[in-house]
């Protein structure tokens, strides 16, 4: 009996020990499973990341990237769709970029995909609607990530509100890992990425997820960044050429008239300016001069600019009166304008061996005149309301041609507002007044010469703060 008790104890403890010895076996196997699968994903990872500097340096293009990202990390954390929304500033939505080729489930599908019997033609126009589907930044799980900045793991879509009553369970039964992008303090977008057939993500899957989507995140910020620089750059080139064309458009010299010296300045804030002025021939015995000011600057205010320059140029020759000019610039210029712009013009004609001016003023500063008998200046103000503003009758009606004199020792000064409201340190203006007073001092100079000192004295002025405005300015002197 007592050997039988003994041999019971013997069988008991080595089945205990084999019971343990199994136990701890499998406890291994899948240690040692885990442990594999991690530094397979491990180097799924490193993989990927090289692979992304590599895409970095060939072909950064958006879609590029947004093509290897998605389906590198589908591929990195075993998941079979992906999907990559990105934030759109201006509609403040997400928008989707790139979809896998097998659909991701990031939204329930509308009843009426639920209702249709073809199961093909239902995902194609579910992964249509995706595609479509800007989201609000707070809607949904996608923007949950983007709002929350958090990585969100769901083991299926139905614990998700949105897929409760959702019955296809090929989409449903879904598990997903999505996390957003977040590019220094700029949230970029979020990374979706989902697997179907009820398997979940592990830990290591989530970890690795959320480290590469962190990485995504640097590589997507350098991206855009190097898109933005790139066109910046091609900005920058459009509109250095910009800037030669319309320096082309501007008159190389000065008529050559027997009874006026002619001379002009023309300084740009930025590469295009909305200054304008030119010299038209008129006739064998007369010449006009035309200046201008778009209110705007850059590339739209050069182009309206070019509008009037051809304008003006095609109806000047034979004509003379400025008035009519100007009419004529107004009714072709009119219907381009933007509500918010319109054009001060001032057009004048001189004429050979003649002392008498005619001059047409639509909306510009006044010209400057100084008298030499009388050793003052005068503003010649004349009424004329801005091209592009009335279609044509109350234009016509303001803009008249108004005629004058100019003696011998005479200068007249055209110029654009840059000049007159150029400020110094303390914010106070050079104004007209100084600029008649400093005339009034120099105009025994050439015309060249004169213009060369109003410019620099206008430079002194602002104290080498930047020209904020477009500056253009001529001197007419008569001989």
């Amino acid at each position: 009996m007592e050997h039988v008790a003994y041999s019971t104890l013997l069988l008991l403890m080595l089945v205990g020990g084999l019971w343990l010895w199994q136990r701890e076996y499998q406890a291994r196997r899948r240690a040692l499973a885990e442990k594999i699968e991690i530094e397979v994903e491990e180097r799924r990872m490193f993989g990927f990341l090289h692979g992304l500097g590599e895409t970095l340096q060939e072909d950064s293009s958006p879609p590029n990237m947004h093509r290897y990202i998605v389906d590198g990390v589908a591929e990195v954390v075993g998941g079979d769709a992906g999907i990559l929304y990105l934030y759109d500033a201006d509609s403040k939505r997400l928008v989707p970029t790139y979809q896998s080729p097998l659909t991701a489930p990031v939204l329930p599908k509308p009843t009426g995909l639920l209702l249709m019997d073809a199961e093909e033609d239902a995902d194609n126009q579910y992964r249509s609607f995706i595609r479509l589907s800007a989201l609000k930044v707070e809607d949904g799980i996608v923007g949950q990530a983007f709002s929350g900045g958090q990585t969100i793991y769901l083991p299926s879509l139905r614990e998700h509100p949105d897929f409760q009553d959702q019955k296809d369970q090929n989409y449903t039964e879904a598990t997903l890992l999505t996390a957003p992008l977040v590019y220094g303090q700029k949230r970029l977008g979020v990374l979706v990425v989902t697997r179907r057939g009820g398997l979940g993500f592990s830990p290591n899957d989530q970890e690795v997820f959320s480290s590469i989507a962190e990485q995504s995140s640097f590589a997507l910020g350098s991206a855009i960044i190097h898109v933005e620089a790139a066109d910046k750059r091609r900005l920058e080139r459009e509109l250095t050429q910009a800037s030669e064309i319309q320096k082309v458009l501007l008159p190389r010299k000065a008529p050559a008239l027997q009874d006026f010296d002619i001379a002009a300045a023309y300084l740009p804030a930025r590469l295009v300016s909305g200054d304008y002025y030119d010299y038209v021939k008129v006739d064998d015995e007369r010449y006009g001069i035309v200046i201008g000011d778009v209110c705007g600057k850059g590339i739209a205010a050069s182009l309206i600019m070019a509008m009037c320059r051809s304008s003006l140029r095609s109806r000047a020759p034979e004509n003379l009166s400025p008035a009519s000019v100007l009419h004529a610039v107004n009714r072709s210029i009119f219907p381009d304008i933007m509500g918010d712009m319109f054009v001060s013009l001032l057009y004048l004609i001189l004429e050979r061996g003649s002392s008498e001016i005619t001059v047409a003023r639509a909306g510009h500063e006044p010209p400057l005149l100084y008298r030499k008998k009388e050793d003052c200046t005068e503003l010649f103000e004349t009424p004329g309301m801005a091209a592009g503003v009335d279609q044509g009758p109350v234009f016509k009606r303001s803009v008249k041609d108004h005629r004058f004199t100019m003696d011998s020792g005479d200068v007249l000064l055209l110029y654009t507002d840059g000049i007159i409201e150029c400020e110094n340190a303390e914010g106070d203006e050079f104004g007209i007044e100084r600029l008649g007073d400093f005339l009034k001092a120099h105009a025994e100079m050439p015309a060249k010469e004169l213009v060369k000192v109003i410019i620099a004295e206008v430079k002194a002025f602002a104290g080498g703060r930047a020209q904020i405005d477009d500056i253009t300015l001529i001197a007419v002197e008569k001989r």
